[in-house]
C-alpha cells in the first residue's frame, strides 16, 4: 500500500523534495542542452550529407551533360562522316564469300590480346582495304573512349550493320536486326538515332548487355552527310563506373556511405560504394526513402533502413536529366553519422548521476537543520491543544522565521487562557439564545402549516424583544396581502376564460386564410418557374442563331478566300503557258543545231561519227521536249478551263450564302426580341410571386401568434386556478366556529368564484 504525503514526516518529506526538485532542474537542464544539441548536430550532419549528395548529383549531371553534347559532336564531324562512309565502302570490298566471318576471323577470333584489351589491335596485318580504314580512324576513336571513360564506341550503316566497334566485343560486325541484337538496347537507340531529327540525342537507361557480358547505358546520334541526309548512327556505351565515379567523387569508401542510382521501377541504376549491398538492376526494398525516389519526390530521411536492413539516414535527390529518370539515393550509417549525438548522450546521463548523489548528501544536511526546530514547536503546539498552558517554547531568541512561530505561539498561549474565560460567559448567553429560537421556532413551524395567525405572546429578553414585535408585525402585514393575493386571482380566472375563447376564434380563421392563400402561393410559383423555363429557352435559341449567323459569316470569309485562290491558279496557270512555250522553242532551236551539228559531222567523214550520233540523240530528246511541252500545254488548258468553272461555281455559292446569312440575321433579330419580352413576363411574375410568399409568411405567423394567444389564455387561467390553490393553504382570520375550516381549500375557493360568476 502505498503511503499518503500528508503521512510522511517532514524530516523524510522535505530532504526527498530538494532531491526531486535538484533532480528535476538537472533532467530539464540537462535535457535541453542535450536536445539542442542533438538537433544542431543532426542538422550539420544531414546538411553536409545533402550537400555531398547534390555534388555528386551535379557532377553526374554534367558528365551525362557533356557526354550526350560530345555525341552529338562527334555526328556532325567530318571524321565520323568520312569513317562510316569508308568502313560501309571497304566492307563490301572484302575478298571473301563470308565477309562477316572474315572481319570477326581477325579483329576477335585471332586477335592476340586478351578479351578486354582487344581495342590495342590496330592492324590485323592482312592487308585488307577494311584494315587500312581501320588504322586510319580507330586510334582517334580509341582516344575518344579512353578520355571520356566511353565502355565502347559504335558505328552503324543506315542498314543496321556494326560497321566498327572500339572494344571488338561479340556485337562487332552484326546487324541490329540479327538474332544476337534484335532486343538489345544498342538495336533500340541504334534505330531511333536513324530516325531522329539533326544533332538530337537519343539515349537507353542502363540494362544487361549479353553482347558484352556487362551493365550498360547507350547514347545514339545520326551521322549526316552535307546535304543534311542520314548517312548512318554513332552510338556510344557508358557503363557503371562512369556514373559511379561521378557520384562518389566527394565521398570517402570507409563503409559508412552509400551513394546510388534508382529508376521509377524501383531497381537499382548504379552499383554502390558499399560492396555486397545489392545487385545491380535488382528490386531495392520499399522504404520511405526508396519509395520517395521511385516517385521522383526529394526528401531527407532521418530513420530508415539501407537494402542490407540496417539502420541509416538518407538523402533523395531527383535528377532533371535529358532520356534518363533518376533518383540519386545516398545512404549513411546512423551509428557512424551521428556519433557525436551518443557520446554527448552519455555524457548527460553522467552528469544527471553525479547531481543526484551530491543532491542527496546536501539535502539530507540541510533538512536536519530545518527540521529540528519544527519538532520543537510540534512539540509545544500539542500541549497547548491538551490545555497544557505552562509548557516552554523554545526558539524565542531566534532572529528567522522559527523564532517569529515560536514567538507567536508563546501570544497564541496567553489568548488561549482569556478564551477559556470568556467562554464562560457566553454559557449564560447561550441558554438565552435558546430560549428565544425555541419559541421562535414554535411560530415558523405554524407558519410553514400556513397559520398566519400564530403571533408569539410570550416577552422575550430585552435584547431579543425588538424582535418578537417584528415578527409579529411581519404577520399581520402578510395576512393583507394574501388577501390581496386571492381576490386578484378570482379575477385573473374570469378575464383568462374570455381572452382563451376569443383567441381560439382568431386562430381558427386565421388558419383557413393561411391555408388558401399557401395554395395560391404554389399556383403561382408553378407558373413562374414555367415561364422561367420558356425564357431560358428563348435565350438559347437565341443564342444558337447567333452562333450559325457568325458560322455563316465565315463560311462567306472561306468562300471569298476560295475565289481569290483560284485568280491566282488562273494565273500561274497563265504564266507556266508562257514557260511551256519558251522550253517548246528551246526544243525547236535545239533541233535545229542538232541538223547543223549532223550535216557538219557528214562533212567530218569518219572522224565526226561520234558526234554525228550525238547529235542524233540531241534531235531525239528536242523532238521529246517538244511533244512533251505539247501535252503539257494541253493539259494546262484544261487545268484553266475546270479553273474558270470552280471561280463561277464558288461564286454563286458566295450570293447563296449573302442571301442565307441575311434571312438568319431576321429571323435572329425576332428570336432576341421574343427572349426580351418572355425575360420581362418572368421578371414580373417573379415579383408577383415574391409578394405573394412574403403575404403568405405573415399568414402564417398571425395564425401562429393565434395559437400562441389561446395557448397562453389557457396557461394563464391554469396558473390563476394554481394561485388559487396555493393561497388557500394559508389560515388568515380566526375561524369563527368548531365547524368552520381552518384554512382555505382549493374546492372552497372554486365554489366560491362559481357562484361569485353566477
Amino acid at each position: 500500500m502505498l503511503l499518503k504525503p500528508s503521512s510522511v514526516s517532514l524530516k523524510l518529506k522535505l530532504p526527498v523534495l530538494m532531491v526531486a526538485l535538484t533532480v528535476a532542474f538537472v533532467v530539464t537542464v540537462s535535457f535541453l542542452i542535450y536536445t539542442m544539441a542533438e538537433r544542431s548536430i543532426r542538422e550539420n550532419v544531414t546538411s553536409a550529407k545533402a550537400s555531398k549528395a547534390q555534388a555528386g548529383a551535379q557532377a553526374l549531371g554534367f558528365s551525362i551533360g557533356a557526354a550526350q553534347r560530345d555525341v552529338a559532336n562527334l555526328a556532325a564531324l567530318p571524321t565520323t562522316f568520312r569513317a562510316i562512309n569508308n568502313f560501309e565502302r571497304v566492307i563490301g570490298m572484302v575478298e571473301a564469300d563470308d565477309k562477316i566471318g572474315y572481319l570477326k576471323k581477325h579483329f576477335i577470333t585471332d586477335n592476340p590480346n586478351a578479351e578486354d584489351q582487344r581495342a590495342d589491335l590496330v592492324d590485323p596485318g592482312d592487308g585488307s582495304y577494311y584494315s587500312q580504314s581501320h588504322v586510319t580512324y580507330h586510334p582517334t576513336f580509341v582516344q575518344t573512349a579512353t578520355l571520356n571513360r566511353y565502355s565502347d564506341i559504335y558505328l552503324i550503316t543506315p542498314a543496321g550493320l556494326v560497321a566498327y566497334t572500339v572494344q571488338k566485343n561479340g556485337d562487332f560486325a552484326e546487324d541490329i536486326k540479327g538474332d544476337l541484337l534484335a532486343d538489345s538496347a544498342l538495336a533500340r537507340v541504334a534505330q531511333a538515332a536513324l530516325e531522329a531529327e539533326p544533332g538530337s540525342v537519343v539515349v537507353e537507361d542502363f540494362s544487361a548487355y549479353s553482347p558484352a557480358d556487362s551493365v550498360g547505358a547507350f547514347l545514339a546520334s545520326p551521322i549526316l552527310n552535307k546535304r543534311g541526309q542520314p548517312v548512318g548512327a554513332i552510338a556510344v556505351r557508358i557503363g557503371t563506373d562512369f556514373v559511379q565515379s561521378a557520384l562518389s567523387a566527394n565521398l570517402e569508401a570507409d563503409g559508412h556511405e552509400n551513394i546510388y542510382l534508382i529508376g521509377p521501377d524501383g531497381t537499382a541504376k548504379s552499383p554502390g560504394m558499399i560492396p555486397g549491398a545489392f545487385e545491380m538492376l535488382s528490386k531495392l526494398p520499399d522504404t520511405p526513402h526508396i519509395a520517395a525516389a521511385r516517385q521522383g519526390e526529394a526528401g531527407q530521411f532521418s530513420q530508415t533502413q539501407t537494402a542490407s536492413g540496417e539502420p541509416a539516414a538518407a538523402v533523395v535527390i531527383p535528377l532533371a536529366l535529358n532520356g534518363f529518370n533518376w533518383s540519386v539515393v545516398m545512404e549513411t550509417d546512423d551509428a557512424e553519422a551521428f556519433a557525436m549525438i551518443y557520446r554527448i548522450r552519455w555524457m548527460v546521463l553522467s552528469l544527471i548521476g553525479a547531481s543526484v548523489v551530491v543532491s542527496i548528501g546536501v539535502s539530507w544536511a540541510a533538512a536536519n537543520r530545518v527540521t529540528r526546530p519544527i519538532h520543537h514547536l510540534r512539540d509545544a503546539t500539542n500541549a497547548l491543544a491538551q490545555e497544557d498552558y505552562n509548557i516552554a517554547i523554545s526558539g524565542l531568541d531566534r532572529g528567522d522565521e522559527f523564532g517569529d512561530l515560536a514567538r507567536s505561539l508563546d501570544t497564541f498561549r496567553d489568548k488561549l487562557k482569556l478564551a477559556d474565560e470568556a467562554a464562560a460567559r457566553e454559557e449564560e448567553a447561550k441558554r438565552e439564545t435558546d430560549y428565544v429560537v425555541e419559541e421562535m421556532s414554535h411560530a415558523l413551524s405554524q407558519l410553514q402549516d400556513g397559520n398566519l395567525i400564530c403571533e408569539i405572546d410570550g416577552p422575550f429578553s430585552p435584547d431579543y424583544e425588538t424582535l418578537r414585535e417584528n415578527y409579529n408585525h411581519s404577520l399581520q402585514n402578510l395576512r393583507n396581502s394574501l388577501r390581496e393575493v386571492v381576490e386578484a386571482a378570482r379575477h385573473v380566472d374570469r378575464f383568462s376564460q374570455e381572452q382563451r375563447a376569443s383567441a381560439n376564434e382568431m386562430a381558427e380563421r386565421t388558419e383557413s386564410q393561411g391555408s388558401t392563400l399557401e395554395k395560391t402561393a404554389t399556383a403561382m410559383q408553378d407558373l413562374t418557374q414555367r415561364l422561367r423555363d420558356t425564357a431560358e429557352k428563348a435565350t438559347e435559341v437565341d443564342s444558337t442563331m447567333r452562333g450559325t449567323r457568325r458560322e455563316a459569316e465565315q463560311s462567306n470569309e472561306v468562300v471569298r478566300s476560295a475565289v481569290a485562290a483560284m485568280d491566282q491558279i488562273q494565273q500561274a496557270s497563265s504564266e507556266i503557258s508562257k514557260i511551256i512555250n519558251m522550253i517548246d522553242d528551246i526544243a525547236f532551236q535545239t533541233n535545229l543545231l542538232a541538223l547543223n551539228a549532223g550535216v557538219e559531222a557528214a562533212r567530218a567523214g569518219e572522224a565526226g561519227a561520234g558526234f554525228a550520233v550525238v547529235a542524233s540523240e540531241v534531235r531525239n530528246l528536242a523532238r521529246r521536249a517538244s511533244e512533251a511541252a505539247g501535252e503539257i500545254k494541253t493539259l494546262t488548258s484544261t487545268s484553266e478551263e475546270h479553273v474558270a468553272n470552280g471561280v463561277s461555281m464558288v461564286d454563286k455559292a458566295g450570293n447563296a450564302l449573302t442571301s442565307i446569312i441575311e434571312q438568319v440575321t431576321s429571323v435572329s433579330d425576332l428570336i432576341s426580341e421574343i427572349a426580351g419580352g418572355v425575360q420581362h413576363q418572368s421578371q414580373g411574375l417573379e415579383d408577383i410571386n415574391a409578394a405573394i410568399r412574403e403575404l403568405d409568411s405573415v399568414t402564417q405567423q398571425n395564425t401562429a401568434m393565434a395559437e400562441e394567444a389561446s395557448a397562453s389564455s389557457q396557461l394563464l387561467q391554469s396558473e390563476a386556478r394554481t394561485l388559487s390553490r396555493v393561497t388557500g393553504r394559508f389560515q388568515i382570520d380566526t375561524p369563527m366556529s368548531a365547524d368552520a375550516p381552518s384554512s382555505w381549500d382549493s374546492d372552497a375557493i372554486d365554489a366560491a368564484t362559481t357562484a361569485r360568476s353566477a
